[in-house]
């Protein structure tokens, strides 16, 4: 028959992880849930016309296309700026002065290569027509090439 004392010595491990599991759950809880403490990433808005955006094609043929930036947010800061509910928030896509930690990244056509649109003009935007993202980025290496001539 095993005593307490040689019981808790064969299982010291297994209580000392259980333990330290639980802290660790109480502090994760603690930060995320109670004083909100991260950082949220979202996609943002973008203008082609300004920035060199991502694309999200909506459909296999890529006939609409839609343009975002990625954004990191740091959560107290957006919930004390838009509330619970984001998605229509317009400072969401920005960063304010006050914000703690913000940073927005646009598109970079050496780093992500396929996925950037080219600087369009806004004859093309109000028209309507869209530009292939293939076509965006020979319209844009043309441009590059005429500029460096």
């Amino acid at each position: 028959m095993e005593t307490k004392d040689t019981y808790l010595h064969k299982h010291f491990f297994f209580f000392v992880l259980a333990l330290f599991i639980v802290i660790v759950g109480i502090i994760s809880y603690y930060r995320f849930m109670v004083r909100q403490d991260y950082v949220v990433s979202y996609q943002g808005v973008c203008d082609p016309v300004k920035e060199k955006c991502f694309i999200n094609c909506e459909d296999d043929a890529c006939i609409k296309m839609d343009y975002y930036s990625n954004v990191l947010k740091y959560a107290p800061d957006l919930y004390a700026e838009c509330g619970k509910d984001i998605t229509n928030c317009e400072v969401a896509s920005v960063c304010l002065p006050n914000d703690h930690k913000c940073s927005i990244t646009y598109c970079d056509p050496q780093i992500d290569g396929d996925i950037c649109s080219a600087s369009l003009n806004k004859l093309d935007i109000q028209s309507g027509n869209q530009v292939d993202p293939g076509e965006q980025r020979s319209l844009q290496n043309n441009n590059t090439n005429n500029q460096n001539i």
